[in-house]
């Protein structure tokens, strides 16, 4: 009998490769029949060396973590991260969806941001967990799906421009285009990616999101605090101001996504970093400076 899920990591591991040679013998057997790889010769090879996981074949590696489900296996050792890196996409997903689902039968509610939160999860490994999971109706998954950070974090700044064909923009496009998964959330985590792409420059991204619903005054508008303090003013309406639509006429107004006098902090923001023709734009928008933002505007 297998150990239970409750027990730990190094408890399951040790279970497997401390069985008898002859339970041994049969998984080897069982694992390797289809491949070229002797059975007995691998198990003479286990008994003439210190047991351990480095000296297992890699399909038996691969039955240990699906048991296991440790996210620190492939940490243990040069030669298991090589082992866990070079996995192909069908034990990836197997991976993922265990972890997720371990005991019940019944799909989460936000699966897919569970899903997404695995840096494992990459296109090819998403289609094969939509495949997999395709029972899973609107009414199990009634949550939106939130953007994991790790999409967002190493955006970083480049010097040439990004394009519709940087990451993490094609993904977000495939995720969006897929039926089975649920709108996404683009407001997850206080705005995190507007803010992020804002930091990043990164325009064809900002556009995206903003159609997608991203409200620019999250979290105290950190997304137009982060372009005011890159002083870039075009920034700053891109996030303020919606495009206007072509069959829409030159004559009708469209509100703004958000009504910065009601946030005066962006406006002591833009004194601060000597940036006026943002202090310009942000006082038409209905900012009133304080005392102190007077003061230091006329010194």
């Amino acid at each position: 009998m297998l150990p239970s899920r409750s027990t730990g990591t190094l408890g399951k591991i040790k279970f497997i490769i401390q069985q008898p040679f002859a339970l041994l013998r049969a998984a080897s057997r069982t694992l390797l029949s289809e491949s070229s790889i002797n059975p007995d010769g691998c198990l003479q090879s286990l008994i003439s060396h210190t047991v351990g996981l480095d000296y297992l074949p890699v399909e038996l590696l691969y039955h240990i973590q699906l048991l296991a489900l440790s996210e620190h296996l492939p940490l243990t050792s040069r030669h298991l991260k090589n082992v866990f890196d070079s996995s192909p996409n069908s034990f990836r997903a197997q991976y993922i969806t265990q972890r997720i689902i371990p005991h019940s039968i019944d799909w989460p509610p936000n699966l897919y941001s569970k899903v997404l939160r695995y840096r494992l999860c990459t296109p090819p490994v998403l289609d094969i967990i939509c495949t997999r999971c395709a029972s899973a109706t609107n009414q199990d998954l009634y949550l939106m799906t939130e953007l994991p950070k790790h999409l967002f974090r190493r955006l970083g700044t480049r010097k040439r421009p990004r394009s519709d064909a940087d990451e993490p923009l094609p993904f977000l496009r495939l995720i969006d285009a897929n039926p089975a998964i649920p709108p996404l959330n683009v407001n997850a985590h206080s705005g995190f990616a507007l803010t992020m792409a804002v930091h990043a420059s990164f325009v064809p991204l900002i556009h995206y999101l903003l159609e997608m619903g991203a409200n620019p005054a999250a979290k105290d508008a950190i997304a137009i605090i982060v372009a005011i303090r890159k002083k870039d003013l075009d920034l700053v309406r891109m996030l303020v101001e919606p495009q206007q639509h072509k069959s829409c006429p030159k004559r009708w107004r469209i509100p703004d996504r958000m009504r910065c006098s009601e946030f005066p902090e962006l406006l002591k923001v833009a004194i601060k970093v000597d940036a006026r023709d943002i202090v310009d734009y942000l006082r038409e928008k209905g900012c009133v400076p304080d005392l102190g933002m007077i003061k230091s505007l006329s010194s």
